[in-house]
């Protein structure tokens, strides 16, 4: 024997089922976004953490220069020029996940590598060339705002 249910049963019914199942999927949509959003706290400690290994890098160049020109391990262009074009290259990167930068700090962070750049293109003395690399890593860090 069937049962007849009127149109209007069936139709309430249908409509209750796709607005539980909305319901349900909204709030799993909001449980996982929020459970996965990058915070601006997070995104900031990131930049901050990528500033500081920047300045490293800037750093590792004083030895890749004192071998250049002790002619011990690969040319200036190699060994320091080569490998600052990728730092800046990652500056660049890394101003771009920073909104929070305005043009005076970046104008800073070209000036700084720049000052490297120069430095290492006049084949000034290591000692010298060291004391730019340190004072444009330190600008590196002020500005990403990492400790370092």
């Amino acid at each position: 024997m069937a049962l007849y249910i009127p149109l209007s049963r069936r139709r309430r019914n249908a409509a209750l089922v796709a607005a539980a199942t909305l319901l349900v999927g909204l709030v799993v949509g909001l449980l996982v976004g929020r459970s996965t959003a990058v915070t601006a706290t997070e995104a900031a400690r990131d930049v901050r953490a990528q500033g500081d290994t920047l300045g490293t890098r800037l750093e590792a160049l004083t030895i890749e220069y004192d071998q250049a020109v002790a002619g011990t391990g690969d040319t200036v262009q190699g060994g320091v020029i080569d490998a600052l074009d990728r730092v800046v290259v990652d500056v660049d990167r890394l101003v771009a996940e920073a909104p929070w930068l305005g043009a005076a700090q970046v104008d800073r962070l070209r000036a700084a590598t720049t000052a490297v750049r120069d430095a290492a293109g006049t084949l000034v003395s290591p000692t010298q060339f060291g004391e730019v690399v340190s004072a444009s890593a330190a600008t590196v860090r002020e500005v990403f705002g990492a400790d370092g």
